[in-house]
């Protein structure tokens, strides 16, 4: 499971700078990374970009979409919002608990079939 979280714990979202996807058309453009749950994350090209993005094709927003993906899964430089150093982890899934059942007590002398009263120790 894939979590997004800081130094001091987990995040809902962080962001990456798209001049590690496209150097020169993508330069200041922040792509936001959101931590779903469950281990979805979902990749998305801030709002505040919308405008100067919609220039490009959905197919090449989403070509360069699928590459930020992959610059994430392979550990690429992510920051929250007011700049922390945030990064993926895998996360185990917990594992269910199981309740500790208690011992059965240990045998009385009368609990021992006739016959083999020979095996009390005195």
């Amino acid at each position: 499971m894939k979590r997004l979280v800081t130094i001091t714990g987990p995040v809902a979202a962080a962001q990456m700078d798209g001049y590690l996807i496209e150097e020169r058309l993508l330069d200041h453009i922040m792509i936001q990374v959101i931590d779903r749950g469950g281990g979805d994350l979902e990749i998305a090209f801030h709002e505040r970009d919308r405008r100067y993005l919609s220039q490009f094709s959905a197919v090449q927003l989403a070509e360069w979409l699928q590459e930020a993906m992959l610059h994430v899964e392979a550990a690429c430089p992510l920051e929250t919002h007011d700049g922390k150093a945030a990064w993926i982890v895998d996360e185990a899934p917990p594992r269910p608990k199981f309740p500790i059942k208690a011992m059965r007590p240990a045998r009385q002398e009368h609990d021992l079939p006739p016959g083999l009263e020979f095996l009390r120790r005195d």
